[in-house]
């Protein structure tokens, strides 16, 4: 195809001009073939069990263990652990997530949620929504004596209180002002405890006053760690603190000091409590299950090997089984399996109970380098891999993926904590994501753009910093990857794209949880691939857009050589070579902020025309009369162009399909188009207008032979033209486009 002209401004006001006014002149150029089916429900792809946490009671004389699946809504399931029966499900409705759970002394249950808290009664077998304190996830529970409900929460690192003798919903406010998470507390002789995320330290509140304290931990636990856990056993609080070491820590509530003895590698949700009367607590250390002498805070190893995480543990007895005698430990893993420890004989043994799986809320959309979708699940755990083809789907086990890429025949993964690459054969039908690099100090890797046989990987920095960092990643020679730091100040990477050796890139003003941005614009940068530096950053002045934008994303290279990008609720498309602005239009103008991490998509169909999710709104444009058709009524976050020019974008849970068909008025656009770029000669393009729009007023007038004839006609015209006048490639492509109508 022949090179975009570098006079594109006279070109597109001198041709708009031209074809607008022809249009003007010919009333049947009307629009009334339908280019865009209406959307499809491909179903949901990814299902799973996903449990984060359990607890266990008595009901009806039976041990029972109580968990949640997450999912669109995610269930909280009743268990038999004796008949390992499932005896009731409850969708919680409002809640794809649970990540705590807690029986008070008289059997009732309580359940964190997204924003909820919910309570379970085995006496009514009912579950009731309580409310919440107005914040998005309900964190840690736990109770004090009275039976009182106490929990941490986010985005605003909250505590709250439920009473259920009187009903009452306390909020006590933000303990952590700055801080995002209150990830875990423990209540301790009228004192709630809390851990916080990500500021190294715990709050210590008076429940009546509502008075609080912060307190730090200690110095050799490393900075920027969350407190995921905290119990109290006898005078002690314990803390598990994450971060590289994953420490637990005990704090002498009597002294109000840290004791010097600590434990790294611990893996658990809660501390287990020994039986009743016993002074013993036990930890997961590594695979190891220690146990811990209050007395002295000794750990012991009880030679038990568990291999995976803790999440919340009891004391049962399991009948007529000689390797489980007298009471054993019972967890839950991630998939839903039950597993036994006995201290006695030292077995563990891992039964899977049918957990009522569930739809997850679909993270990651891409087209892969064999056309099939890639698709990753929230919370993670599995990703899908989807044929439009055949209509087939496969399941494998893969994290939280923000970004991916398909590069040559593999396809690569950014996955979130951590801000780890996974690669995947797709030429294998059965492989699975591995591991080939972690990003040190960040955290979510939305943006991975494949060129020049390596990937540029763009992302979120860990919990409480700015500054993201460029990543260039080699996949032949991972051990040469270079990382490049806050290459914008203080802002992350929302968009990269590559044009001929040089990276441009787009930013968002964010950077991990518990900080707030410290710059007021998100900014376009040049970067040059070779020399390994930046050559210029700016904030883009962009026509129609009255409020600086906090991040700028979706940055793509169009068929007319621009690079474009969006704004809020705004398209732009900047020429690469002078950074100039060329065109924009605000489409949502209502829109003045969007967008935190989440990059909008731009792709583009074989025809040139622009489909984007700007805003949430899946959206059809024309780069050149910057016409547009908002193609749903739903948000839409993920999107993008299958290999058969259908758009895929997702719903939640569900993956959708919009079915895109050539028709004469969009081949009449194309036309249009690549004479705006130069790419077809006016003699050309006026017989390809005619016949085009002759066939458009036949159809409209039902006489469907006469507009084959002129299509016919504008096919043989473009088989005459000379290939100075139109080139082989576009050639073909139009044919291809006519020949589909």
């Amino acid at each position: 195809m022949k090179a975009f002209s570098k006079q594109f401004a006279i070109l597109l006001t001198t041709f708009v001009l031209i074809v607008s006014s022809f249009f003007m002149g010919n009333p049947a150029h009307a629009e009334s073939g339908k280019r865009n089916s209406e959307p499809t429900n491909l179903g949901s792809l990814i299902q799973s069990v996903a449990v984060y946490d359990s607890t266990y009671g008595v009901e009806d004389g039976r041990d029972i263990m109580y968990t949640t699946s997450s999912g669109s809504p995610a269930i909280f399931q009743v268990v038999d652990l004796k008949s390992q029966e499932v005896l009731r499900t409850y969708p919680l409705e409002g809640t794809g997530a649970v990540w705590t759970h807690i029986t008070v002394p008289n059997g009732n249950v309580y359940i964190g949620g997204n924003g909820y808290l919910y309570e379970y009664s085995p006496v009514t077998k009912e579950v009731k929504n309580l409310g919440g304190i107005g914040e998005s996830v309900v964190y840690g529970l736990s109770y004090d004596e009275e039976g009182r409900v106490y929990f941490g929460s986010y985005p605003n690192a909250k505590a709250g209180r439920y009473d259920p003798k009187t009903g009452e919903m306390k909020d006590y406010g933000s303990i952590a002002p700055g801080q995002s998470y209150s990830r875990s507390t423990a209540y301790h002789n009228g004192y709630l405890y809390l851990g916080i995320g990500v500021e190294n330290a715990i709050v210590k509140l008076d429940v009546e006053t509502g008075e609080y304290e912060k307190i730090k931990v200690p110095d050799h636990v490393v900075p920027g760690s969350s407190v995921w856990q905290m119990d109290a056993a006898g005078k002690y609080i314990v803390a598990g603190v994450g971060g590289g070491s994953n420490t637990l820590l005990f704090y002498d509530t009597e002294t109000g000091q840290w004791s010097d003895k600590y434990y790294t590698n611990s893996k658990g949700i809660r501390l287990i409590h020994g039986l009743p009367g016993s002074n013993k607590v036990y930890f997961l250390q590594g695979s190891k299950l220690m146990e811990v002498d209050l007395n002295t805070l000794s750990a012991t190893d009880t030679k038990v090997v568990f291999g995976t995480f803790l999440r919340n543990t009891a004391w049962v007895e399991v009948e007529n089984d000689p390797d489980l005698p007298g009471k054993s430990l019972v967890t839950v893993q991630f998939g839903g399996q039950v597993t036994y420890m006995n201290l006695q004989t030292k077995k563990v043994k891992t039964t899977q109970l049918p957990i009522v799986g569930n739809p997850i809320p679909i993270q990651t959309l891409e087209k892969g380098p064999e056309g099939n979708l890639y698709l990753s699940g929230y919370p993670g755990g599995k990703g899908a891999v989807y044929n439009p083809e055949t209509n087939v789907n496969r399941n494998f086990t893969l994290g939280q993926a923000e970004g991916m890429a398909a590069l040559g025949d593999k396809m690569y993964f950014g996955v979130y904590t951590g801000a780890t690459i996974f690669e995947m054969d797709t030429t294998n039908p059965a492989s699975t994501p591995k591991q080939i690099y972690d990003i040190p100090h960040q955290d979510r890797p939305f943006i991975m753009t494949a060129a020049q046989n390596k990937l540029f990987i763009g992302t979120i920095p860990d919990y409480g910093y700015l500054g993201g960092s460029l990543t260039v990643l080699d996949p032949a020679n991972v051990k040469d990857t270079a990382v490049y730091p806050n290459v914008v100040h203080n802002q992350a990477i929302a968009g990269l794209a590559e044009v001929n050796g040089k990276l441009y890139g787009s930013t968002t003003v964010a950077g991990g949880l518990g900080i707030d941005p410290t710059e007021p614009a998100a900014k376009i940068f040049v970067w040059d691939i070779e020399k390994g530096e930046k050559i210029t950053e700016f904030v883009p002045e962009i026509p129609g857009v009255t409020v600086q934008p906090k991040m700028i994303s979706g940055m793509s290279l169009g068929p007319d050589g621009l690079l474009w990008s969006a704004a809020a609720g705004a398209i732009f498309a900047m020429d690469p070579d002078t950074l100039e602005i060329v065109k924009s239009k605000n489409i949502f103008p209502e829109v003045k902020d969007y967008g935190r991490w989440r990059p909008i998509h731009i792709r583009w169909s074989e025809d040139g025309l622009m489909y984007t999710n700007l805003a949430g709104n899946l959206t059809e444009i024309d780069p050149v009369t910057l016409e547009h058709e908002v193609l749903t009524n739903t948000v839409t976050e993920l999107m993008t162009i299958g290999n058969d020019g259908n758009i895929y974008y997702v719903n939640k849970v569900d993956l959708m399909k919009i079915e895109v068909s050539d028709t004469l008025e969009s081949g009449f656009k194309f036309v249009e188009r690549e004479t705006v770029y130069g790419n077809i000669a006016n003699s050309v393009s006026q017989q390809l207008i005619n016949s085009l729009n002759s066939a458009i007023h036949h159809r409209d007038m039902g006489r469907q032979e006469e507009a084959s004839k002129h299509l016919q006609d504008a096919l043989k015209h473009l088989e005459n033209a000379k290939e100075s006048d139109i080139d082989t490639e576009l050639r073909e492509q139009l044919r291809r486009i006519l020949n589909s109508i």
